[in-house]
C-alpha cells in the first residue's frame, strides 16, 4: 500500500470510528486502527499526517499518540538512523505546532520525550531543543512543555531500559542538565515578551523536576523560583493553584535533612527553612483562614493548603521539637487545619501527628519546656478530634444506617477509627491521666447539663476513650475509676449503651487489676444483650472480659450458662454475637477449679451434642434447622477451641467422650450432608480444632477421620475437604504413633484425594471449579513441601504433573496462583539440590524416589535444621523430577510463557517467571548430573522449547528481531547458568508483548 493510501484509508477509518451511524462500522473501524498501528507502516503514515496541516486536528492528534505508542512499544523498528531522522521530523512538527492546540503540543512532546530517552545517539536532547525554540516566544512554551514531561518519561514503566543505560542514559538528560534547567527557568522568568501563560509553564516544570529528585534546595534557594510557586497560591484558577501546591510541596521535600547531608548542608538547609520558608508558611496560613473558599467548603482549596502545611509539618518534625518557639505558627496552622470540617482531607494529616509524636518522644523528656509546648498542643489536639468524632445531630438512630448512605456511614467509621490512632498520640506525649481527663470533663459536662444534652456529647468522649486503651496503663488509678464510676449515670440511650459497653470491652486488662469493677461490668453487659442495638457489643466485651478476668468470674460459671442458653434461645444475638458469648464461656470454664470444671464442661457440651444429635436424626432439615445445626457445630468448636485444661484427670477424661461422641455427630452429618456447602465448611472447621487442639484424644480414631474426609471429597468434589486435608497434613506427625506411621496415614490420604480430584478434572473444566482447584494446588504444594519423595513418588503424581500443566490455564486469580505455587514448590528445591550435586561432586545421595527410601543425616544440625529435616524425612527425588520435566517440560514451558504474555494476573508474573527459570535449570543440568557427568555443559532444550513456541507467534505480535534478541539472550545465560537472568529475561520479554498487544484506545 503506497503512504498516501495508507494516509487516505487511516483518515476513512478514523472518521468511520468517531462519527459512524452503526455500532458494526465503527467496530470494524476500531479494529483496523489497532492492527494498523502495530505494522511498520503505522510510521511513515502518521508522519505524513503530522505534517499535513490541512487535516483536520483529530486526526493530527490521533496519529501523534500513534507515533507516541509506536516509540514506545516498537522503538526496536526504527533503528539508529530511522530514529533520527524522525526526531527531526517531530521536532519541525512541534515547531509547526506551536500556537496549538495543547493536546498535539503535548503528545508531541511526549514522542519527542520518549525518544530522548531510548536513543543514546542524540547526545544533548536539552541543548538541542533549548537551541531551537528559546529564541522564539512564541515557541517557547513548547520547550517548557518538552522539558517538562522528560522526567516523568524516563520513569515510564513502559519503557524497558537496561538498568545501567536506564542510569546512565537518566544522568544525561536529568542529573547533568539540573543547573542548567533552574537557570532556563529563572531567564524565561525575566523575559517580559513571554506568553501570559508562560509564568506557569515555568512553576510546571519547576514542580516536574523537582518530583524527579533532580534539583535541590541549594540549587533554587536563591533563586525567584519558590516566590513564584507561593505567589501561584493567590491565582484564582484551580489548575494554577494545584500546581503552585504540587511545587511547594516539592520544595519543602527537599528541605528534609538526610542521614547522608553533610553538616554544613543541614545546617543550610535548616537556616532556609527558618529565615524564608516558616515566614512563606505563616504566610499561607493567614490566606487559608480568610480564604472565601475555604469558607464555602471547596474540597480543592482546602486539600492544597493542607496538604502545603501537612508536607512542611513531616519535613520539619524533628525541628518542631529542638526548636518549638521558631516553628510555633506553623504549628499552629497545622492546629487549625485538624479544625476544618473536611474529614476526608484531613486524613492526610494523621501521619504527620504520630511522627511529631514519635520525635518528641525520643528527644525529649517530661520535663523539656519543648515536652510542655507540644503536650499542650496535644491537648487541645484531643477537644478537636472529640469535635470530629460527633455523630451529626440529624443521625437517625430509628434507621440501619442512621439516615446516611450505606458510603457515608461506612466512610464516617472508617475516619473514626483513623483519627482513633491520633489519640494515642497524644495520649503518649500528654501523659495518660491528663489525656483521659478531656473525654471525662466532656461526658461530665453532658451528665449536668440542663437541658440535657443530645446524646451525640456523650457517646463522642466515649468513642474517644476507647482509642486512648491501648496507651493506657492498667495501672492507671485517678482518672479511670471516675470514669467507671460515671457509667451508671448515662442517659438511656442505646447509641450511649452500645459505646459505653465497647469501652469496658477496651479496658478489661485494667479490670482484671481493679478486680473491684468486674461485678458492676459482668451486670452492666448482661443488662446490654436485652436491647437489640447493644447485644453485639455485649458479645464482644464480654468475650474481652472474660478472657481477661475469667478468675473472678470462674464462681459464676453456672449462673453465666443460664444466662447464655437464655439469651441465645431468645434470638436477640446474630450467629457472630452467639459465638463471641461462646467463647466468652470457654474462657471462663478454663479458670473453674476442680472439682467442678467437668461440670462446666459438661453443662456446656452436652446439651449442643444432644441438640445435635436431635437435629441429624430427623429425616430432613429445613433451612433454619440447616442453619441451626451450622451454629451448633460452630459453638462446640469455639469452645473447643478456647478451652484449655491441664492436669485434670476428670475433665481430659470427660473431654474424650465428648470428643468420640462428637465424631459421631460428624460422621452421620457428613454422610448426610457432605455435598451441602454451608454445612460442610462448618464440619470442616470443627473437626479443625479437634485435629489442632486434640491430636492425643484424636489418635485412635484418626483413620476414621481420613477416610470421612476422603470419602466426602470422592462424593462431593468440595474443595472444603481438601483444605481440611491440608490441615490435618500441617500436624501430621502428632497423629500417628511414630513419624513413619504419621507419613503414612497423610501420604495415603493425598493418593486417594488426588485419584479423586484427578477423576473430577478430567470431566470437569478448572475455571467451572476454581475454588477446588485452588484448595487441590494448595494441599499439593504443602505435601510435596513435607515430604517431596513420598508424594513425588507416588504413582499418581505424573498425573498430577499433567494436571498441573492443564490447570495454568484456570482463569480464577486465587487458583491461578496455587497452581503457580506448586510448580515453584516442587522445581525450586530440585534446582537448588542440582546445583549442590554439582558443587560437591555427589557427596549428596541420591537414591530412586520410593516411599522406602530414606537419608541419614549427614552431620549434627542446629534445633532449626534438625526441625526442618523432620519435615523432609526422605531423600528429594531429584531424578524422578527431572524426568517428569523432561517428559512434560514442552506442554509447560508453553503454558507458563502463555499465561505470562497474555492472561496471568500481574501479582502472578513473578512466580510464573521463577518457576521457568527453575525449570530452565532443571532440564538443563538436570539429565547430565542424575547421571553423574558434572562437568557437562548445559543442555540446550529450553533453546529449542522456547524457539518452537516462539515460532507460532507471528511477527506482527512479536517481531523477528525480538524473538531473536530474546533467544540469543537465553542461550547465553543458560551456557554462563545465571537462572535470575532468566527470570528478568522472561518477565521484562513478557511485559513489552504484553505492552505492544494490548488494545490501543
Amino acid at each position: 500500500m503506497s503512504n498516501q493510501a495508507a494516509v487516505s484509508e487511516f483518515v476513512n477509518a478514523l472518521s468511520a470510528l468517531y462519527q459512524g451511524t452503526t455500532l458494526q462500522e465503527r467496530t470494524q473501524a476500531n479494529s483496523w486502527l489497532e492492527q494498523f498501528q502495530k505494522t511498520p507502516q503505522a510510521w511513515t503514515t502518521s508522519d505524513t499526517i503530522l505534517g499535513t496541516a490541512e487535516l483536520g486536528i483529530e486526526v493530527r492528534l490521533f496519529a501523534a499518540q500513534t507515533l507516541r505508542n509506536k516509540i514506545i512499544s516498537d522503538f526496536s523498528e526504527l533503528g539508529e538512523p530511522g530514529a533520527l531522522q524522525l526526531r527531526d521530523s517531530v521536532v519541525n512538527h512541534l515547531r509547526n505546532a506551536r500556537s496549538g492546540p495543547r493536546p498535539l503540543i503535548t503528545h508531541l512532546c511526549l514522542a519527542l520525550a520518549d525518544l530522548a530517552v531510548q536513543l543514546g545517539a542524540w547526545k544533548d536532547p536539552f541543548a538541542d531543543m533549548t537551541g531551537s525554540f528559546l529564541s522564539d516566544p512564541e515557541s517557547v512554551s513548547c520547550l517548557l512543555e518538552f522539558l517538562a514531561v522528560l522526567p516523568e518519561e524516563i520513569e515510564n514503566d513502559r519503557i524497558l531500559l537496561p538498568t545501567d543505560y536506564f542510569r546512565q542514559r537518566a544522568a544525561e538528560l536529568l542529573t547533568q542538565r539540573a543547573g542548567d534547567l533552574i537557570q532556563l527557568l529563572v531567564q524565561c522568568l525575566q523575559q517580559p515578551d513571554l506568553k501570559a501563560d508562560a509564568h506557569t509553564k515555568v512553576l510546571v516544570c519547576f514542580k516536574s523536576w523537582l518530583r524527579s529528585g533532580e534539583i535541590t534546595l541549594m540549587m533554587i534557594q536563591n533563586t525567584s523560583l519558590i516566590e513564584l510557586a507561593f505567589a501561584a497560591l493567590k491565582a484564582e484558577d484551580d489548575s494554577v493553584f494545584e500546581t503552585a501546591v504540587d511545587a511547594i510541596c516539592g520544595v519543602l521535600g527537599e528541605t528534609r535533612i538526610d542521614h547522608d547531608d553533610e553538616p554544613e548542608d543541614a545546617r543550610q538547609k535548616s537556616i532556609s527553612v527558618e529565615q524564608r520558608l516558616v515566614p512563606q508558611l505563616s504566610a499561607v496560613a493567614a490566606q487559608m483562614r480568610v480564604d472565601p473558599l475555604v469558607a464555602e467548603g471547596d474540597e480543592g482549596r482546602i486539600r492544597g493548603y493542607c496538604r502545603v502545611l501537612t508536607e512542611a509539618g513531616e519535613a520539619w518534625a524533628q525541628r518542631i521539637v529542638l526548636n518549638i518557639a521558631a516553628f510555633e505558627s506553623t504549628v499552629g496552622a497545622l492546629v487549625d487545619c485538624m479544625r476544618l470540617d473536611s474529614l476526608e482531607v484531613i486524613g492526610m494529616m494523621f501521619e504527620f501527628w504520630a511522627v511529631l509524636a514519635d520525635n518528641t518522644m525520643e528527644s525529649t523528656v517530661p520535663c523539656d519546656p519543648a515536652r510542655r509546648a507540644l503536650a499542650a498542643v496535644y491537648e487541645t489536639l484531643i477537644d478537636v478530634i472529640t469535635r470530629h468524632l460527633r455523630y451529626p445531630d440529624s443521625f437517625d438512630t430509628t434507621d440501619a444506617h442512621g439516615g446516611m448512605t450505606a458510603k457515608e456511614r461506612d466512610d464516617f467509621r472508617e475516619f473514626r477509627h483513623n483519627i482513633g490512632d491520633v489519640l494515642k498520640d497524644c495520649v503518649r506525649v500528654v501523659g495518660q491521666t491528663k489525656a483521659l481527663a478531656h473525654p471525662y470533663n466532656t461526658m461530665l459536662t453532658g451528665i449536668n447539663s440542663t437541658p440535657q444534652l443530645p446524646w451525640q456529647e456523650i457517646e463522642a468522649p466515649l468513642f474517644a476513650l476507647r482509642a486512648m486503651g491501648a496507651e493506657v496503663s492498667s495501672q492507671e488509678n485517678v482518672m479511670l475509676p471516675k470514669i467507671m464510676d460515671m457509667f451508671s449515670q448515662f442517659p438511656a440511650h442505646p447509641r450511649l449503651r452500645y459505646a459505653a459497653t465497647l469501652v469496658i470491652g477496651r479496658y478489661t486488662e485494667w479490670t482484671q487489676e481493679h478486680p473491684q469493677y468486674v461485678q458492676f461490668q459482668l451486670n452492666y453487659i448482661a443488662e446490654g444483650f436485652k436491647v437489640r442495638e447493644v447485644a453485639a457489643a455485649s458479645a464482644q466485651s464480654l468475650k474481652y472480659l472474660c478472657q481477661d478476668c475469667s478468675k473472678y468470674l470462674a464462681e459464676h460459671w453456672a449462673n453465666m450458662l443460664k444466662f447464655y442458653n437464655e439469651v441465645v434461645a431468645s434470638g436477640t444475638l446474630d450467629d457472630g454475637d452467639v459465638i463471641e458469648f461462646s467463647q466468652a464461656l470457654a474462657h471462663v470454664v478454663s479458670a473453674v477449679p476442680e472439682p467442678d470444671t467437668h461440670l462446666a464442661i459438661e453443662a456446656f457440651c452436652l446439651p449442643v451434642g444432644q441438640e445435635l444429635g436431635v437435629l441429624l436424626q430427623r429425616s430432613e432439615l429445613t433451612s433454619s434447622e440447616k442453619q441451626k445445626t451450622i451454629l451448633l457445630f460452630e459453638r462446640m468448636g469455639v469452645f473447643l477451641r478456647f478451652m484449655h485444661v491441664e492436669d485434670n484427670d476428670p475433665a481430659e477424661i470427660l473431654l474424650s467422650r465428648i470428643i468420640n461422641e462428637s465424631w459421631s455427630l460428624v460422621s452421620t452429618a457428613l454422610q448426610r450432608y457432605a455435598a451441602d456447602p454451608p454445612v460442610a465448611e462448618s464440619v470442616a472447621k470443627f473437626v479443625r480444632v479437634l485435629v489442632e487442639y486434640y491430636p492425643n484424644i484424636l489418635r485412635p480414631i484418626v483413620v476414621q477421620v481420613i477416610d470421612v474426609v476422603v470419602s466426602s471429597f470422592q462424593r462431593t468434589g468440595l474443595g472444603t475437604y481438601l483444605w481440611l486435608a491440608r490441615r490435618i497434613l500441617n500436624v501430621y506427625q502428632s497423629l500417628g504413633v511414630d513419624e513413619s506411621a504419621s507419613l503414612q496415614l497423610v501420604t495415603s490420604m493425598i493418593e486417594r484425594l488426588s485419584e479423586a480430584a484427578l477423576a473430577l478434572f478430567q470431566n470437569t473444566s478448572f475455571s467451572d471449579i476454581p475454588e477446588t482447584t485452588e484448595d487441590y494446588f494448595n494441599l499439593v504444594e504443602r505435601a510435596v513441601e513435607t515430604a517431596p519423595g513420598y508424594v513425588i513418588g507416588m504413582p499418581t503424581f505424573p498425573y498430577v504433573v499433567q494436571a498441573a500443566v492443564a490447570a495454568l490455564e484456570v482463569n480464577h486469580f486465587h487458583a491461578q496462583m496455587a497452581v503457580i505455587y506448586m510448580w515453584t514448590q516442587v522445581l525450586n528445591p530440585t534446582k537448588r539440590h542440582i546445583r549442590l550435586m554439582r558443587e560437591n561432586r555427589s557427596t549428596l545421595q541420591m537414591t530412586p524416589a520410593s516411599p522406602a527410601g530414606r537419608a541419614p543425616p549427614a552431620s549434627p544440625a542446629s534445633p532449626m535444621r534438625q526441625r526442618r529435616r523432620s519435615v523432609r524425612p526422605d531423600t528429594y527425588p531429584v531424578e524422578h523430577v527431572v524426568e517428569l520435566c523432561s517428559k512434560h517440560g514442552f506442554d509447560l514451558t508453553v503454558k507458563l510463557m502463555h499465561g505470562l504474555m497474555r492472561n496471568f494476573d500481574h501479582e502472578a508474573v513473578s512466580a510464573a517467571a521463577d518457576a521457568l527459570a527453575s525449570l530452565t535449570a532443571v532440564v538443563s543440568d538436570g539429565p547430565e548430573v542424575t547421571k553423574a557427568q558434572y562437568d557437562s555443559p548445559p543442555l540446550a532444550i529450553m533453546c529449542e522449547w522456547e524457539q518452537a513456541m516462539l515460532s507460532q507467534i507471528p511477527d506482527v505480535n512479536f517481531p523477528a528481531a525480538d524473538k531473536q534478541a530474546f533467544m540469543s539472550e537465553l542461550a547465553e545465560y543458560i551456557q554462563t547458568r545465571q537462572w535470575a537472568k532468566i527470570k528478568t529475561l522472561v518477565s521484562d520479554t513478557a511485559a513489552v508483548f504484553r505492552r505492544r498487544n494490548a488494545t490501543k484506545k
